[in-house]
């Protein structure tokens, strides 16, 4: 089948879910072909069909499987990923790849996601000539594999849920080092939870490239927030306990998630409620505009009045290992962070996977501390 039919035949498909318009929340109805639900799904049933059938077979899975919420933000060496690698997809392939991920993202996600992508072949560059410098000492034996076998742009992985075009409800998921995205559509809604994403080194600091920086705006927006607290705020917004130096709350911990505690926004002043709301959208804009407008109403009609700030670490000393979390009714941000080096994610913790729209409920079973740990003993008695 020639490209313009197959185009033809994905758009009548898509045409049998979706309405002529969507309603854009805060502005006029926009075109069936502005939508990012319908940009994904065309672009997701493009890139399903430039697959061979065993590839097909390897990426695509049910829109229930278990696999959807089992993904890791650790290398690849801790366990095998559904789906297939980067490195494993033609050049027609990949470019199809990044069609999806242009049609489902605005252009700061696009480019925050190609960033983390590229970067992970920097930070492999890095520790592979530290090892090598300084040698590997006797703990250091499987972090070896793990730097030749697994960093690199190459060794994401990329999974399709259901079948776009055809499925009303069908999602695609990438993962790798610093990366878990698990994007949904549901008919014409769209949402991107849950959204991890990483970066070490955060700012490169040597080479052609020295000052560049993937991330950098989830540091500062948390930062400018603290930095506009008054004494007896900053006494309110911290939470016992150590820094941690992941997201307390990533894969296999939603179930832990803990009531809503720290500095309400209702008691900030207008200024201090300004700085947290560019927070909130430095992440929910990673979605484009409509998906993240629609989850920005969302946190509204819970109320912006009623997020709730938490802080660990050291408030006078930014430069520190520190955590935030910024939670909400249908908002939860957590960032981590040490020295050149954060974690964070994103969640709707009443739609995390689109499961309110499609009717499901997902396990996250394991955490990425429980798979790094048992990636390492696997390769100490092989």
């Amino acid at each position: 089948m020639s490209t313009r039919y197959t185009a033809t035949f994905i758009a009548i498909a898509i045409s049998a879910f979706l309405p002529a318009t969507v309603s854009a929340q805060g502005a006029a109805d926009i075109p069936l072909a502005s939508t990012t639900a319908s940009q994904a799904t065309e672009a997701g049933a493009a890139f399903v069909a430039s697959l061979r059938a065993e590839q097909r077979d390897a990426v695509v899975h049910a829109i229930d499987a278990e696999e959807r919420s089992g993904w890791s933000n650790i290398p690849m060496f801790t366990h095998p990923r559904p789906g297939l690698r980067i490195r494993d997809l033609t050049i027609d392939q990949r470019l199809a790849l990044h069609e999806l991920l242009r049609a489902s993202l605005s252009s700061q996600g696009y480019q925050k996601i190609s960033n983390i992508i590229r970067l992970d072949s920097i930070h492999g560059a890095r520790e592979l000539a530290n090892l090598e410098r300084n040698g590997p000492g006797p703990d250091d034996r499987p972090f070896v594999v793990i730097e030749t076998e697994t960093f690199g742009s190459g060794s994401y992985a990329v999974s399709i849920f259901g079948n776009p075009g055809r499925d009303a409800g069908w999602g695609w998921l990438i993962q790798g080092h610093h990366m878990g995205i698990s994007f949904t559509v549901s008919g014409a809604n769209a949402t991107f939870t849950p959204m991890f994403l990483g970066a070490s080194p955060l700012v490169l600091d040597e080479g052609i490239h020295a000052g560049w920086s993937g991330l950098s705006h989830e540091v500062a927006r948390g930062n400018e927030i603290i930095a506009s607290l008054t004494p007896s705020q900053r006494e309110i917004v911290l939470e016992p306990g150590n820094v941690p130096g992941d997201a307390l709350y990533s894969v296999g911990r939603r179930d832990e998630i803990p009531e809503m505690s720290g500095l309400r926004s209702g008691d900030m002043t207008p200024q201090q409620q300004r700085l947290l709301r560019a927070l909130v959208e430095e992440y929910v804009r990673n979605a484009d505009f409509d998906v993240a407008d629609a989850q920005l109403a969302a946190i509204g009609e819970a109320g912006w009045d009623n997020l709730w700030l938490s802080w660990r670490g050291p408030t006078d000393d930014l430069e520190a290992p520190h955590y935030y979390r910024v939670h909400g009714e249908r908002i939860l941000i957590e960032l981590a962070y040490r020295p050149n080096h954060i974690h964070t994610i994103v969640r709707d913790p009443q739609n995390d996977y689109g499961e309110d729209w499609l009717g499901l409920s997902y396990t996250e079973e394991y955490t990425a501390a429980d798979r790094f740990d048992a990636a390492v003993r696997a390769f100490e008695e092989r």
